[in-house]
């Protein structure tokens, strides 16, 4: 990643031997990302809580400051994100989200299609300098994660540029050639073998279910993939909530998290 923008990532980023817990959430890109960071902070960094974008649900109380993976939270809670959470240049936003978006003054309003096209799990990857996996499928299953081959199929070579921009700016620009080899439905097919997009869930007993194929993608990536195994309790419960036009509908009050997910949508939860 330039350092340009490495410069602009909130403190905590670096406070990697202080003990944090890491949310859990929904999808491969979140757990990957997760098993990730306790891997970079050789365990100071592990999951202690899960959250569905509906209820907070957490192992026990540890008094540990909290960080949300792949999570667009408000305020200042900190959070690494790749999504657009901001409306306009001067809209509030969360000075401690690590996030690229805002770092790089883009709206929902007027550049929603410049937003950043790729994972969380590579966010992550490309600020901490993990190298990427040695084998070509190693380095696919990155691409598939969280659909970031996407935008080098479009139709329109705009949008393949803007992709390739983002590439280089995150130093991964080598993914080009492999991108170039392969195919979309190529990528949809390892989403599929991989059950990538299926979703982790939280069953009535409290533990943690998913689909994903977790011991298939371990061979490929350099750092140990779990779903954590111990039994969750609600902490707080929380609405899910959409808005179809943001230029006429307004925001509750207690948004606690907030995506724009086109230029004219949003999803968010508030309590």
């Amino acid at each position: 990643m330039k350092q340009y923008y490495k410069d602009k990532a909130p403190k905590w980023t670096n406070e990697i031997n202080e003990k944090r817990d890491l949310i859990f959430g929904t999808d491969s890109d979140n757990s990957i990302s997760c098993n990730l960071l306790e891997d970079i902070t050789s365990g100071k960094w592990k999951p202690n809580y899960y959250f569905d974008f509906e209820n907070l649900y957490g192992i026990e109380n540890t008094g540990n400051k909290s960080i949300g993976v792949d999570m667009a939270f408000r305020k200042n809670f900190p959070c690494f994100d790749n999504h657009l959470s901001q409306q306009y240049n001067n809209s509030e936003y969360n000075p401690n989200c690590f996030n690229l978006n805002l770092y790089k003054g883009i709206t929902a309003d007027k550049s929603y299609h410049k937003k950043f096209p790729f994972s969380t799990l590579m966010l992550i990857m490309a600020y901490y300098d993990i190298p990427l996996p040695k084998t070509q499928l190693g380095k696919e299953i990155i691409l598939a994660v969280d659909s970031s081959f996407k935008g080098h199929y479009a139709s329109n070579s705009f949008f393949k540029n803007i992709h390739t921009e983002w590439l280089e700016l995150m130093g991964f620009s080598e993914l080009y050639d492999i991108l170039e080899q392969r195919s979309k439905s190529y990528f949809s097919g390892l989403q599929e073998e991989f059950l990538l997009n299926e979703k982790i869930h939280i069953n009535e007993n409290g533990y943690l279910e998913t689909n994903i194929d977790v011991k298939a993608i371990q061979p490929y990536l350099d750092w140990k993939l779990y779903i954590p195994d111990q039994q969750f309790e609600l902490y707080k419960e929380c609405k899910l909530g959409y808005i179809n036009d943001i230029k006429k509908e307004r925001l509750p009050d207690n948004v606690i998290s907030l995506a724009y997910t086109s230029k004219d949508r949003a999803s968010f939860t508030y309590l």
